[in-house]
């Protein structure tokens, strides 16, 4: 028998897979999990490709295998090829003996990882999965044309563990109705955050570059349609025409309005056109509107979004390289630690710190503090809300800029010395030595007074609640850590206040 136990979950009797190893059988991925087994490697056999129930019952049973903590990250292989969902998996054979290294091996890295760590930590989680795979393992897109994304990472997406993103109990022809893979409608650009996300602060690394779209800026949807409208009036009912120039009195006009009798003759001076060249010419207007009329030689081109409608300016897309990622030596060392240290990147080039560190500065300036009674200094914390709703109206792009201002205005108003951190999405902190309550409070108010600035008319305003907290001289016993959380309790009580 091989180091590791073998699951086998049987979803039909449609039996391809013979090994001499010893299996252990379930009728159900329920029932592997209800068991309280530990992590193996998995088979799932009994059904084959021969219909979209089949595909869509052994898809349910991977994501439900994936959404789990304990196998999240096994080695799973199918006995049959699934066709479009093969991808998902570690693999097809009939006989585990062929795979039961490449397993192992996965199984003795899995080993090394802290794997209570996996439970709610969606980051870590697909980490994980990219380092017991090995160093040559890499994240891979895949093009799905009717989908809105164009480009997902399946992969990725199967290992959110969240009630949003359970695999619905979907009719076959539905589930297959976006891509021939699965229909997820939230989890795919969640995922796509996440890879962003990871591969912004280096805990995995472009590979190669597969392709270039252009999406929608509001709702970041690749599906696009390139519509020419009239310059004038914004019609796209208009027709090419040749047109004619007469000489004489230089009308211009369709050759149609020219024709009489077999002959030219300009419908404004009655003029008799025989000559091209000396009586007439054709000129570079080559389209008339057939709502306003006017006469143009290019129309305007514009990309009309088949998801939400939106008409944008071809140069003003948001445009999008899609790459293929591997795991980090920094994103190694994460998923061997079980924990991970992000620098909080809303005030761009400031002195951004993980929690931890923040707090045990704030510790060493209440020591400085109780011998040098004059080193005052005060903590600003800062809460917006209505983000998420904001982020939906606009669409992606235009939030990053408008975030972008908000980031720059705050900006001027801190120091070089000043430090900020963050303990939540929607929820910064910053330390501004040698500053007293009353410094604080006034720049706590300059910060509350941008949300006006930065509102923009017709989408939810983001509210911004600052507030200036004084750090006790003693305190007593309560760690730092726990003083700010008593700090961030009374940030987000005054937020609901200002909310309601």
């Amino acid at each position: 028998m091989g180091k590791y136990k073998i699951y086998r979950i049987l979803l039909g009797n449609d039996i391809s897979h013979f090994s001499n190893e010893k299996v252990f059988d379930y009728p159900s991925p329920q029932a592997l999990m209800d068991d309280h087994v530990s992590s193996g490697i998995i088979i799932i056999d009994g059904l084959s490709n021969k219909n979209t129930e089949n595909r869509t019952n052994v898809f349910e049973t991977l994501a439900l295998l994936r959404r789990s903590a304990v196998f999240c990250c096994d080695p799973i292989y199918f006995s049959h090829s699934m066709g479009d969902i093969d991808c998902l998996s570690d693999g097809i054979t009939a006989d585990i003996q062929e795979r039961l290294t490449e397993a192992e091996t996965i199984l003795d890295r899995l080993e090394k990882i802290h794997s209570e760590k996996l439970l709610d930590n969606h980051n870590l989680r697909l980490m994980s999965y990219m380092y017991i795979r090995g160093e040559a393992y890499e994240l891979k897109p895949l093009c799905v044309p009717f989908s809105p994304w164009v480009y997902v990472y399946p992969v990725a997406a199967l290992l959110l563990d969240n009630e949003l993103i359970s695999p619905k109990r979907l009719r076959g022809e539905e589930m297959y109705r976006t891509c021939g893979v699965f229909k997820f409608d939230s989890e795919m650009p969640s995922s796509t955050k996440i890879i962003n996300y990871l591969e912004e602060n280096g805990y995995i690394e472009k590979t190669e570059i597969t392709d270039r779209i252009r999406r929608c800026p509001k709702c970041g949807t690749g599906h696009l349609n390139y519509i020419d409208l009239c310059p004038n009036c914004g019609s796209i009912d208009f027709e090419k025409k040749t047109m004619i120039h007469c000489f004489t009195c230089g009308h211009v006009a369709p050759e149609i309005d020219f024709t009489r009798n077999m002959s030219f003759v300009c419908p404004n001076c009655e003029t008799v056109l025989r000559h091209l060249g000396s009586d007439y010419d054709h000129p570079l207007e080559s389209y008339e509107c057939c709502v306003c009329g006017s006469r143009f030689i290019e129309p305007d081109v514009k990309a009309d979004c088949f998801y939400c409608r939106t008409q944008t300016e071809p140069e003003d897309l948001a445009v999008s390289n899609i790459f293929s990622f591997h795991i980090s030596e920094k994103g190694s060392v994460a998923v061997r630690t079980g924990t991970m240290q992000i620098a909080i990147r809303l005030f761009d080039d400031m002195n951004n710190v993980v929690f931890s560190y923040f707090c045990h500065t704030i510790g060493w300036f209440v020591n400085l503090r109780k011998r040098y009674p004059d080193e005052a200094f005060s903590v600003l914390g800062i809460k917006f809300s209505r983000v998420y709703e904001v982020e939906e109206a606009l669409g992606e792009e235009f939030f990053k800029e408008l975030m972008s201002e908000m980031a720059s205005r705050i900006r001027e108003m801190l120091r070089n010395t000043d430090m900020t951190t963050s303990t939540a999405p929607d929820t910064f902190w910053i330390l501004l030595p040698r500053t007293t309550d009353e410094q604080c409070n006034i720049i706590a108010r300059r910060i509350c007074a941008l949300s006006d600035l930065i509102a923009v008319p017709s989408v939810p305003k983001i509210s911004i609640t600052a507030k200036c907290f004084a750090m006790p001289c003693d305190l007593s016993g309560v760690s730092v850590e726990r003083q700010m959380e008593i700090f961030g309790e009374e940030l987000s009580s005054d937020y609901s206040r200002e909310d309601a």
